[in-house]
């Protein structure tokens, strides 16, 4: 009997696409030849004393190298541990010990940074094409391509051992909040998960639709939820996939051309950097990760670009994605403002927007509330932190730690961050909506919004930007005051204070780093 595992998708990609493509750091493979290097490497992995249950560091951007490792500790039963290379190091390293890390592939690109971790682990794979690349002591240092070309080309037989319950990977959150926490998910889940998202992207006409004609190229790296699942529907698929590496915004919009590149994901300051480019549009892009500014939403949408956003998280894999509701026309404002806020819940997962008593707040599009999640794939809680999981994981719901609000639709909206959200005399004041108002300014860059201390009313908003010349204060103030008069915010939210500042700095997974800024800013 056939098993729902990640090795399985590989094996069903050669009887329907054997010739389809994967494109990586120039070369291009066949499915057969991708799933030929891939027996290969796992046969050497074996060899190495890999076997179920290792648990295997990987430290590289998306290249064939990385996607062949997701496979080949698939048939071994492995447990890949998709490093975050964004993290700070001692957060970097605190994961590799915390998860249990024996052996490290690491691409050769990585290799001057990780030098003080070379005598930390003592097993090291390097992932190059260079045969002799300089690296620092280490008990055993190997080339992934010798092993590659030492392994046979042979079906492992603990490929059939595989069970769908079984740990296929690990991977930790960002470590905005504290030390970063890891969460474990089986073949099954992250299959589930992944496949889910793809179905309800492809059940949706318009929007970051997906179809069988795609070619695919994630931004969003494979350390995070293996790029939001790329790492499998496209081979689920037998579709075309690009894998850009670590190619700037302007080698990636080359990427695009050459391979006719029709789908992406990534967050919006990717979006807002490709944006950038000469003649980027006409494609279909996939973000999230944090509230959709209208102002980059509608150079988006000018420039061709259809797009979608997804809510989710590593804690939780993807729950929601934005749709044109049915009763909307399709190629207007009102459609494009639905594509930014107006996110509807997968099949089989439900959210819960509750208040402080624990009450559902009414599907009213105004009311806020705490966010809880639960579908057929939400893992049971964080590794090795059982205190940490009981305050987020209930009676099998999740508690994202996000406010959001209910459409009277019953789509939801992700506002903010409970840790980011405003609390001025008692009412709330999302950032995220604030935000995206200041983005449609033309002089404004990027912004962020953070609290500040204010003795009267306890918080204030405070924006922070990154212009692009100068903007006076009370400018700014004129233009919130046209979003209170066309009812956009209320009176209230338009920010005593603006700071103006060179760049804003961004978290590990390319988000607003709102920590650092109140660290800074916040009095």
């Amino acid at each position: 009997m056939k098993k729902f595992v990640v090795h399985q998708l590989l094996n069903h990609s050669l009887i329907t696409h054997p010739e389809q493509t994967i494109t990586s750091e120039g070369k291009v493979f066949t499915y057969q030849e991708f799933y030929y290097r891939v027996l290969r490497i796992a046969n050497s992995m074996k060899k190495l004393g890999i076997k179920k249950g290792s648990v295997i560091g990987v430290l590289d951007v998306n290249t064939h190298r990385f996607l062949e490792l997701h496979y080949a500790c698939s048939m071994l039963g492995a447990v890949i541990h998709t490093i975050n290379f964004r993290l700070a190091p001692e957060q970097m390293v605190y994961s590799m010990v915390h998860a249990g890390d024996e052996w490290i592939f690491i691409s050769e690109l990585f290799i001057p940074a990780a030098k003080p971790l070379f005598a930390k682990f003592p097993n090291w794979v390097i992932m190059s094409d260079n045969e002799n690349p300089e690296t620092p002591a280490a008990k055993n240092i190997l080339q992934y391509e010798t092993l590659v070309k030492q392994g046979k080309e042979q079906e492992l037989q603990e490929a059939e051992t595989i069970e769908e319950k079984d740990v296929f990977s690990i991977f930790y959150t960002t470590g905005t909040t504290g030390k970063p926490k890891g969460i474990q998910y089986s073949h099954r889940n992250i299959l589930t998960g992944s496949l889910q998202l793809f179905h309800h992207m492809a059940l949706h006409k318009y929007g970051a639709r997906v179809s069988s004609r795609d070619v695919f190229m994630p931004l969003i790296p494979f350390f995070h939820i293996h790029a939001w699942g790329t790492a499998f529907f496209p081979i689920y698929l037998g579709a075309k996939l690009v894998l850009a590496g670590a190619a700037d915004p302007a080698s990636q919009q080359k990427l695009i051309k050459k391979e006719k590149v029709s789908w992406m994901n990534m967050v919006p300051t990717q979006l807002q950097m490709l944006l950038e480019q000469k003649d980027f549009g006409n494609i279909k892009v996939l973000t999230g990760g944090s509230p959709f500014a209208s102002g980059i939403a509608n150079r988006a949408n000018k420039a061709g670009v259809t797009f979608s956003l997804i809510y989710g998280g590593s804690d939780q894999l993807g729950t929601a994605i934005s749709v044109v509701p049915e009763d909307i026309e399709p190629d207007t404002p009102e459609a494009l403002e639905w594509l930014r806020t107006g996110m509807r819940p997968f099949p089989l997962v439900e959210i819960a927007i509750k208040d402080k008593t624990g009450n559902d707040v009414p599907h009213d599009g105004k009311t806020l509330g705490s966010v809880y999640v639960r579908s057929p794939w939400l893992p049971n809680g964080y590794y090795k932190e059982p205190e940490i999981t009981k305050e987020h994981y209930i009676n099998g719901w999740f508690r994202t730690g996000d406010l959001g609000y209910f459409h009277t639709n019953h789509a939801i909206y992700i506002a903010d961050r409970e840790g980011d959200a405003i609390k001025s005399g008692g009412e709330w004041i999302p950032t995220g909506i604030l935000e995206s108002i200041l983005s449609e300014h033309q002089l404004i860059e990027q912004v962020a919004v953070i609290p500040e201390y204010n003795e009267q009313w306890g918080q204030r908003p405070l924006a922070i930007i990154k212009a692009k010349e100068k903007i006076e204060d009370s400018e700014l103030k004129v233009f919130l005051s046209e979003a209170v008069d066309a009812g956009k915010i209320a009176r209230f939210w338009i920010p005593d204070n603006f700071i103006f500042v060179d760049e804003i700095p961004l978290t590990s997974a390319g988000k607003l780093n709102k920590k650092a800024l109140r660290d800074k800013y916040s009095k």
